[in-house]
């Protein structure tokens, strides 16, 4: 969005003009939890937040997270020091998670396929395929561009350090291509 507001049937969508905060790694098994990156540089206490899932709203009041840091919103204490016990559902089958503030919109993310019986989905921004036994993540770690390109499913989480690269970075890609394109106008 380069900054500028989208506004949808009066919800805001932040974008990258409030950026800061926001969804980076969501993981649904064995241990279901939700990661969220600070890439600013104080530390931001998500008073008035909510996390809204398929299931319900969740209060993020009393949440901390230091600059360039993540905290993880988990279902059960995995990292006491950075972790905050929600009680919330998500499927890999589908799903959706919307991080807001009032009615701004600071992130989203869905994956799967989108339920009638949803009271808090917002069909047009339905986008990503279902997963199978994997989680997501946002990747270049921590950059948004409110893409759904931004998130990619993964079988290796990493709570609360940068997601992992996936596949070949688009560099060293074209230099492997080169290296057989010059190869075959030598034959």
């Amino acid at each position: 969005m380069n900054g500028i507001l989208k506004i949808i049937s009066g919800i805001i969508i932040a974008g990258v003009l409030y950026g800061g905060i926001i969804i980076n790694e969501i993981n649904f098994y064995p241990d279901t939890w939700v990661e969220i990156y600070n890439s600013t540089p104080h530390e931001t206490v998500l008073d008035g937040f909510n996390l809204i899932t398929p299931t319900g709203t969740y209060r993020l009041d009393g949440v901390s997270i230091k600059p360039n840091s993540y905290v993880l919103l988990s279902t059960s204490p995995l990292f006491p020091e950075n972790d905050f016990v929600i009680n919330f559902e998500i499927s890999n089958s589908g799903g959706f998670l919307i991080l807001i503030k009032g009615n701004t919109v600071y992130d989203f993310v869905n994956w799967g396929i989108l339920k009638s019986e949803w009271k808090n989905a917002y069909p047009y921004l339905w986008v990503n395929p279902p997963l199978a036994n994997m989680n997501l993540s946002r990747y270049p770690d921590a950059q948004d561009t409110d893409s759904p390109e931004d998130f990619r499913a993964t079988s290796t989480p990493t709570p609360l350090s940068p997601n992992a690269p996936m596949g070949l970075d688009p560099v060293s890609w074209s230099r492997i291509k080169a290296l057989f394109r010059d190869a075959h106008k030598r034959m």
